[in-house]
C-alpha cells in the first residue's frame, strides 16, 4: 500500500521538523490532515504507528524512553495514553506517574543521521525544501519501511488501548 499523497506531506513535513532537531513527541499527533482531524482516536493512532515506524526504521530516537525502562513499556503508554489528555488517564513508571499530555509533549525525540541522509539525498540544496510532497521521498520512506518489516498500511501496528485495558495490562489504575 502507497502512502496516501496527504499524509505523504503530512509525513514529509513532521520529519523535517525533526531533522537535526529535537521536539517533542507531541508533533506526531499534530499538523493539517484534513482527512484524519486532531484530537481523534485515529490521529493518535497515527501518531503512535509513525513514532513506531520511525523509531524502528532509525529515522528517529526517543530520548530515554520518556522515563520508561525500554521501548516496549514507552509504546504501551503511548498506546494508553491519549495525546489530547481526554482520558484522564495516569501510569505508574516505577519512578513517577505520567499522563497523556505528558508522554507526548514531555519526550524528547530527534532525527538520526539516518534521518539527516535521507533528507540531504532528496531536498540536497537548504534552499530545495520547498514545502510540497516530493513524491521521491515518499517512495523512499515506503521502502525504507518495509524493509524493517513495518510497512505502510491502513491497519495499525500497535492498535491504541481503552483506558481500561492499558491500565489492567501495565497494572496501573486511577
Amino acid at each position: 500500500m502507497h502512502i496516501p499523497v496527504e499524509i505523504g506531506l503530512w509525513l514529509q513535513e513532521t520529519l523535517h521538523e525533526y531533522n537535526g532537531e529535537r521536539w517533542g513527541m507531541a508533533d506526531f499527533v499534530l499538523g493539517k490532515l484534513d482527512s484524519i482531524p486532531e484530537y481523534t482516536p485515529a490521529r493518535w493512532q497515527l501518531g503512535v504507528d509513525t513514532v513506531y515506524r520511525a523509531v524502528t526504521c532509525g529515522l528517529v530516537q526517543i530520548d530515554g524512553f520518556g522515563g520508561f525502562p525500554d521501548l516496549q513499556s514507552f509504546f504501551h503508554a503511548a498506546r494508553t495514553l491519549s495525546p489530547d489528555g481526554k482520558l484522564d488517564a495516569v501510569l505508574w513508571t516505577g519512578k513517577f506517574n505520567v499522563s497523556g499530555p505528558g508522554i507526548w509533549n514531555g519526550t524528547s525525540v530527534g532525527g538520526t543521521e539516518r534521518l539527516r541522509k535521507l533528507f540531504a539525498a532528496y531536498f540536497p540544496s537548504p534552499d530545495g525544501y520547498d514545502g510540497k510532497l516530493n513524491l521521491a521521498f515518499s517512495e523512499a520512506l515506503e521502502r525504507i519501511f518495509a524493509e524493517n518489516g513495518v510497512p505502510w498500511s491502513d491497519k495499525p501496528l500497535l492498535p491504541i488501548l481503552s483506558v481500561g485495558a492499558g491500565a489492567g495490562a501495565s497494572g496501573a489504575a486511577r
